[in-house]
């Protein structure tokens, strides 16, 4: 995966056929590859246009009318020539004329060896990079629009400016350093001490996006749990609109979790069907199937926590033991098969429950329309809000926070060339998030996500 001076080729399109697929080489020969087996329907040299449409030649057969598009150096994507071949759908002319760059000198490209390149020749930085994967991904509008705005640069151009800041916190330390031995003292300590606050009061925002940005990013996670046979797998094919979960009388049926989307409002909800929470059993697989739903929950954005009655004490045993268990979780109260019970009540202990019977419909669009709601606060970020997707970066913010909470503890207690340690140590964090601090693993594990073609 380093820096390679050959050129590469790849299918940028999906497998299979279709009206068009496209073909995409990069460096220094691609312009000369294409030369020997391009024939314009224009007398214009191929460099001094973008685009040509002609034939694809090779040993006097014609194997294909494409359309070529030129991107010179360092204009381009990769910051390397490109040449763009857009051909038929057809597998074999895809594969044959794969096959003849190869022979021209070319090799295949590895996933994500593009828009590696990009990097490497300082077209877009690791940030930037990951976006690109976020977008072609993206199943969302607000997965979208986020990954957007970390392409245009958002993240990268924040990070910058708290570099900055460090390295001039970092440059008072240091001078103060220089004169040390001589017992000479410059530095304002209360104006590091605000410093030190200010850098980490913008590092603790990103990592608080971090849950947010994971949810526009994966789905927000709505666990469906409950004891056995409460009704959680009709819940959940009914929110689904499809029989996605096997539903009877037995109890027990669902031995272990089942999960499948849905999109609503331009936000993806991931519902999660569980086993029956029966702490009694004995049953060995069951029991396992009981771990894992309490792993979901754990996970979990929102709990439907579901019964079949309206024993008051014994629901909100349940709730209230839950909400000690996890008391960041938001928990909803769903009475399910209402339509079989007699009682009839609007809600007990202040507690807002949701009676529906899942079989029927009723009620359901009605906590469909609560569980949107649910995620307003997420959709009514504005437009310009910085916010974290990726695992790695959640992690580099969080270790520069560490190093820099260490200054802050030590500042007048320890030599300056320690606390110069520690600052250095949190920009290079700061560093890994961008690419300007990295190395070889880090790269392959990013790119290699990639298809190939990009």
């Amino acid at each position: 995966m380093l820096k390679n001076d050959d050129t590469i080729v790849a299918i940028a399109t999906p497998s299979g056929y279709g009206a068009i697929a496209v073909i995409r080489i990069s460096g220094n020969n691609s312009i000369k590859i294409i030369k020997k087996i391009f024939c314009s329907f224009s007398k214009n040299q191929i460099e001094k246009k973008s685009i040509h449409l002609g034939y694809i030649k090779y040993k006097k057969q014609i194997l294909d009318k494409v359309l070529i598009f030129l991107f010179k150096k360092p204009k381009s994507y990769t910051g390397e020539d490109i040449v763009e071949i857009s051909c038929h759908g057809s597998i074999y002319i895809q594969n044959k004329l794969l096959s003849i760059i190869i022979d021209q000198g070319a090799r295949l490209a590895n996933p994500g060896e593009f828009t590696l390149r990009a990097f490497l020749n300082g077209k877009i930085d690791l940030c930037q990079a990951e976006s690109i994967l976020d977008i072609v991904n993206s199943e969302t509008f607000f997965s979208h629009k986020f990954a957007i705005n970390q392409m245009r640069g958002n993240i990268s151009l924040l990070i910058r400016k708290l570099s900055k800041k460090i390295i001039n916190l970092l440059s008072l330390i240091e001078f103060e350093l220089d004169f040390y031995e001589e017992n000479c003292n410059f530095l304002n300590y209360l104006e590091l001490k605000k410093m030190l606050y200010n850098i980490i009061k913008k590092l603790k925002t990103l990592i608080r996006s971090f849950k947010i940005g994971n949810a526009l990013k994966n789905g927000i996670s709505v666990s469906i749990i409950g004891c056995p046979n409460v009704g959680k797998s009709t819940l959940f094919n009914k929110l689904l609109k499809y029989e996605r979960s096997i539903v009877s009388n037995i109890a027990g049926t669902t031995r272990n979790y089942i999960e499948d989307s849905l999109i609503i409002n331009g936000i993806k909800f991931r519902f999660i069907d569980t086993a029956g929470i029966n702490n009694n059993t004995k049953d060995y697989i069951e029991k396992i199937g009981i771990k894992k739903t309490y792993s979901k929950i754990n996970k979990s954005d929102l709990i439907l926590y579901v019964f079949d009655d309206l024993n008051e004490k014994f629901i909100l045993k349940k709730v209230n033991s839950l909400q000690k268990k996890y008391p960041k979780k938001k928990i909803f109260i769903i009475i399910n098969k209402y339509d079989l019970i007699k009682k009839k009540i609007k809600e007990f202990n202040s507690k807002k429950i949701f009676k529906i019977s899942a079989k029927y419909g009723y009620g359901v669009n009605n906590l469909l329309s609560e569980i949107t709601f649910f995620s307003k606060k997420i959709t009514s970020l504005k437009e310009n809000t910085i916010v974290i997707t990726q695992t790695r970066h959640y992690e580099s913010f969080k270790k520069a926070i560490f190093y820099l909470y260490k200054v802050k503890k030590n500042l007048y207690s320890i030599s300056p060339e320690f606390l110069s340690i520690d600052i250095r140590t949190a920009l290079d964090y700061l560093g890994k998030v961008t690419g300007e601090v990295t190395n070889e693993d880090i790269l392959s594990n990013i790119f290699y996500k990639f298809c190939i073609g990009k």
